[in-house]
């Protein structure tokens, strides 16, 4: 994953292995071990001069910093408190944002709590399919997820190499990440040359889909971080 992030950023920036090395005030060498992946944690400091160098964007900083920073990010975030259940409040939020379909999963991609418009879009979110799963593996979402590959499969996989990276000692995370590999498909994606750098949908990005009354729509996805629980991911699906 760091590898398509620092790789992408760097020749958006039409720089070479030693300009990118030369900007960031490291060795060639040692540049071209942390795009590869092989370079271990490092300082605050050192990764903001990298920031700083090839002009990462917020995304692009954050997958840096979860891979090979120093881990002095805050323990909740680093080590997610599995058990802790979803507060009523939130479940309330998540029910009531009406008239747009919404769902709270964890970092897993576990569906916790959703509303009905949801199930209007994805009607497999009652059954508490997770939804990296679902999206990877299940036989009707490529007919269901207009343009599934580019537009969907593998930003989805993005996210999942980037979790599983970070998540390794959780074995729900592991057990999502078999699963998909398991597939030819998510064999397939996981080391597709094309995978993105940027992995999260911006909220401006449409996307289209067939819905449960085999109606096509088109979306906007808003993914959002609640501070009380900053592992889960609030996801907003509203009208393009």
């Amino acid at each position: 994953m760091i590898t398509h992030v620092l790789r992408a950023a760097r020749e958006r920036n039409g720089l070479s292995t030693d300009q990118a090395a030369e900007l960031c005030g490291v060795s060639g060498r040692w540049y071209r071990a942390l795009e590869n992946g092989n370079s271990g944690r490092h300082s605050n400091a050192l990764l903001t001069k990298i920031r700083s160098a090839l002009d990462l964007s917020e995304e692009e900083w954050l997958v840096l910093y979860r891979l090979v920073g120093a881990q002095d990010l805050p323990e909740e975030i680093m080590a997610p408190k599995t058990n802790t259940p979803v507060p009523p409040r939130i479940r309330t939020f998540v029910e009531g944002v009406e008239p747009w379909g919404a769902y709270l999963c964890d970092y897993r991609w576990d569906v916790l709590a959703h509303n009905r418009a949801i199930t209007r879009l994805f009607p497999w979110v009652k059954e508490g399919i997770n939804v990296m799963e679902w999206a990877l593996t299940n036989p009707d979402a490529p007919t269901s997820l207009i343009r599934w590959e580019t537009d969907w499969a593998l930003p989805m996989m993005a996210q999942l190499r980037l979790h599983d990276a970070q998540w390794k000692d959780d074995p729900r995370m592991q057990a999502v990440t078999q699963s998909i590999l398991s597939t030819a498909a998510g064999r397939r994606l996981w080391n597709s040359p094309n995978l993105p750098s940027l992995s999260y949908p911006a909220a401006e990005t449409t996307r289209q889909l067939v819905g449960a009354d085999t109606r096509l729509y088109a979306v906007s996805f808003v993914p959002l971080m609640p501070l009380q629980l900053p592992w889960y991911r609030f996801m907003a699906v509203m009208p393009a």
